[in-house]
């Protein structure tokens, strides 16, 4: 005989219903609100809102293009270009390589010292007081010279020729007219100051590699590093020339007056290689100059000056070079 089993009872297929209902109930309700929040986000636009785009990186979103490196040839930035780099000013003579060398040992002599010998050798010597030489060929060697003179310090006689002042430390005492003056005379590695001018160009004049600054006023002064008033045959070479006194602020009168009053010209005179810094112009030229083969090439000049570099760059028997005359600090032509 079989058995029957009974079925489920009413209230427990009710329970069976209700499980499997419920998920698709919550789905539907939460699709009902989404769709009640899409059409009244439609509606709140007027019905009509564009669509959107895709998303593009606007153009501040992209990153900076790399800088193109310089080509290896370009000038360095701190460069003007067409410039030359500044020659260091130790390229010039200074107070450690002018006047007396390190270490040598002088002897004390006070008065003036004539020196009527031809050929004769001064050297070692630490004088207070001024020099005459009345005879040629003369050298004055490793020596110091304290003059309070108001005329020279070291003066060639008319008539001594071929004067050689080498390693020589020249003191003024702010009173000498000139250091040293005035023709046939060549002056090396010497350190000239405390004067009112420094050195005078007569004929056969050589200075070079030699240090000249430090000029002291006096009342109706008109101070030069170097100057000439007439001569031929001049050699200005590779001097390092300070007309300007920083501690008075003065610029003076100029690195090297030219002029001819008191002969009848200048006449073949090379200034070259030199560093001029000061002066009312820093180079000189009187009006009525007579002059002849004047050269002035390849040197620095400072911005210490009170009008500018050349008076008269154009002044009959000048020639300026205007391609090397050109500023200390960033090589460029001093004149256009």
């Amino acid at each position: 005989m079989s058995t029957i089993h009974p079925g489920p009872s009413r209230e427990a297929g009710r329970s069976l219903v209700r499980e499997w209902a419920r998920p698709i109930l919550f789905g539907a309700l939460v699709a009902l609100c989404l769709a009640l929040v899409v059409s009244g986000a439609f509606l709140a636009s007027g019905g009509n809102r564009a669509p959107v785009a895709p998303h593009r990186r606007a153009a501040t979103d992209a990153p900076a293009p790399l800088p193109e490196p310089p080509p290896s040839d370009a000038a360095p930035p701190d460069l003007v270009p067409g410039a030359t780099p500044p020659t260091p000013i130790s390229y010039w003579p200074g107070p450690t390589t002018t006047g007396v060398p390190a270490g040598t040992v002088l002897r004390n002599q006070t008065g003036t010292l004539n020196l009527r010998t031809a050929g004769q050798i001064v050297t070692n010597l630490n004088l207070t007081g001024c020099v005459n030489v009345y005879a040629s060929n003369v050298q004055i060697l490793k020596s110091r010279i304290t003059c309070n003179s108001t005329t020279f310090a070291i003066r060639v006689i008319t008539g001594a020729v071929k004067l050689l002042v080498q390693d020589v430390e020249v003191n003024g005492s702010g009173l000498t007219a000139a250091a040293i003056c005035c023709s046939d005379v060549t002056v090396n590695r010497s350190n000239v100051y405390n004067t009112i001018d420094a050195i005078r160009l007569g004929n056969n004049t050589t200075v070079i590699n030699s240090y000249i600054h430090g000029l002291m006023p006096q009342p109706g002064s008109h101070n030069d590093t170097l100057q000439t008033t007439g001569g031929t045959g001049i050699l200005v070479q590779h001097n390092r020339l300070e007309p300007y006194n920083a501690a008075l602020k003065n610029p003076f009168n100029a690195c090297i007056m030219i002029g001819s009053e008191q002969a009848p010209a200048v006449i073949n005179l090379l200034f070259t290689d030199n560093y001029c810094d000061g002066g009312n112009y820093s180079i000189g030229v009187r009006t009525d100059l007579v002059a002849t083969n004047v050269r002035l090439t390849k040197c620095k000049y400072g911005r210490d000056f009170r009008y500018g570099i050349i008076a008269r760059p154009n002044q009959t028997g000048i020639y300026f070079e205007r391609s090397t005359n050109v500023w200390f600090d960033n090589g460029l032509p001093v004149l256009p």
